[in-house]
């Protein structure tokens, strides 16, 4: 049954406060989950399933499947996957869901709802995650994906590029949504880079590039000199004249690292 029609069936409005676009094309999540390259030992977290059209095509590969789910009045479309023996369905708020019990290295896939998306990414990138395939707003993946200079660039594209690989790896129409988004999607798929991890506090990192970005006009200097003791120091080796979205992923954790030490 077409997504339209289920939601029809069960009387469902969508909510444009919960970002609800829901995927309705199923080759489109045959595409995302062949190049998702899944086996059947993997653990996927899907955030948001909605009408389960991306979740039932994940459920075929035999991998384990937790699905978070805000809203729960999909529960009566989301029950006609119950027949897999491999989906955990739970109705949560993602933003108040504790990760800590998924296994280390697990896996996400979702089409994320595009009002939270900065939240939803600072949660995984902040969990014991492997990898990430997700879907948002072009724009967003545009920005996600900007490199030094460009004025797109953001401290989470910073923080982001810094400890993961990035790559955009498919384009979906806005036709292949209930209802339809005002643009089109992409699929970005998201590497996490052990060794980033391994040597640097995420968490920390995450707030001093926010701080460095917190006025986007001025200068590094002008931000860093509110928070950072020993900014003058640091202008003596680095070039502090740079606007944030001028500065290279390996500049901001040296200075990270001679600010605030490593983890």
């Amino acid at each position: 049954m077409k997504t339209s029609d289920l939601l029809k069936k069960y009387g469902i409005k969508l909510n444009k406060k919960l970002g609800q676009n829901f995927l309705s094309n199923s080759s489109i999540a045959r595409k995302i989950v062949e190049l998702a390259n899944i086996k059947e030992t993997d653990v996927i977290l899907e955030i948001g399933p909605g009408a389960g059209t991306l979740t039932e095509e994940i459920l075929k590969t035999g991998a384990k499947v937790i699905g978070v789910e805000i809203d729960t009045r999909l529960k009566p479309i989301l029950e006609r996957l119950n027949g897999y023996k491999n989906f955990t369905l739970i109705f949560d708020d993602f933003l108040k869901f504790d990760t800590a019990f998924l296994p280390a290295g697990f896996r996400v896939i979702s089409n994320i709802p595009y009002s939270i998306t900065g939240p939803i990414l600072k949660k995984i990138l902040f969990s014991s995650f492997s990898d990430a395939y997700i879907m948002v707003q072009k724009e967003v993946g545009d920005r996600l994906l900007a490199q030094v200079g460009d004025s797109n660039r953001s401290f989470l594209t910073v923080v982001l590029q810094t400890f993961c690989q990035i790559e955009k790896v498919l384009t979906v129409s806005k036709g292949n949504f209930v209802p339809n988004p005002k643009v089109d999607s992409v699929v970005i798929k998201i590497v996490r880079k052990r060794e980033v991890y391994e040597k640097y506090d995420i968490k920390g990192f995450w707030s001093f590039v926010s701080k460095c970005f917190s006025q986007k006009r001025k200068t590094l200097y002008n931000n860093m000199k509110t928070f950072v003791s020993n900014v003058n120091e640091l202008r003596s080796k680095y070039d502090l004249n740079l606007r944030p979205e001028q500065v290279e992923e390996k500049m901001f954790l040296k200075m990270f690292e001679e600010s605030v030490g490593p983890k």
